[in-house]
């Protein structure tokens, strides 16, 4: 019997209450954290956003937009790179959300 390795990407729990984000900005919210958590920035492709969210690109631009619009990330070009930072700072040692 065959088993498929299975890719996953642990989203942390970030409090966007109040914020009018539908269930794409938040997935994209997840995965930008999850590729920021190591060097401070994204440099990945919006291309590579909807394959591993099964989305159109055009999808992914509008959530990054809306996610620069309400400061949840900045974005910088450097050499015609495109950088995403994330401006929510995360505790290393969060186990959930505060009641």
């Amino acid at each position: 019997m065959k088993y498929k390795i299975m890719q996953y990407e642990i989203v942390p729990v970030i409090d966007v209450r109040g914020l009018n984000l539908n269930s794409t900005d938040k997935l994209v919210m997840g995965l930008i954290v999850s590729l920021t958590r190591k060097t401070d920035k994204c440099t990945v492709s919006n291309e590579f956003f909807a394959e591993q969210l099964e989305l159109k690109r055009r999808t992914i631009s509008k959530s990054i937009a809306k996610l620069k619009e309400k400061n949840l990330i900045s974005v910088r070009m450097n050499d015609y790179k495109r950088e995403i930072y994330c401006n929510v700072v995360l505790n290393d040692s969060a186990t959930g959300i505060e009641q």
